[in-house]
């Protein structure tokens, strides 16, 4: 898949595939801009082996795996936490200003498109 950038509710997400040492999958990565300058602020990488994600990558880089055993599906996870718990996460990230200005409504209307997307059916 070629990247797909959607510029939508305050943020803009990149929707690619990613391949790392023999692991990949798709991924979603969640950009903001905060002192003039456009900062990754969570990534969501959806990969066969170990699924994982990302809050501030570009920063500190807290890194946490996500268990297959309780979460199967890990494309249905990061869009259900993008359609739910964005502007939260986002918070967690270190961007207030950025999750103030988050249109979750926005948001939720492309989400069925982005999963589409990652699922390889577009």
């Amino acid at each position: 898949m070629q990247e797909k950038v959607f510029q939508v509710g305050g943020v803009e997400f990149h929707v690619d595939n990613r391949d790392i040492s023999g692991d990949g999958g798709p991924s979603v990565r969640v950009f903001g801009e905060a002192d003039g300058k456009n900062i990754q602020l969570l990534r969501f990488d959806c990969f066969r082996k170990n699924p994982h994600y990302h809050y501030d990558p570009s920063g500190r880089n807290d890194h946490i795996r996500l268990d297959k055993t309780e979460v199967p599906d890990s494309v249905a996870w990061a869009i259900e936490q993008l359609g739910e718990n964005l502007a939260d996460m986002i918070r967690t990230a270190g961007y207030d200003s950025i999750a103030e200005q988050v249109d979750q409504a926005a948001v939720t209307k492309i989400l069925p498109e982005m999963e589409s997307l990652m699922r390889g059916e577009s």
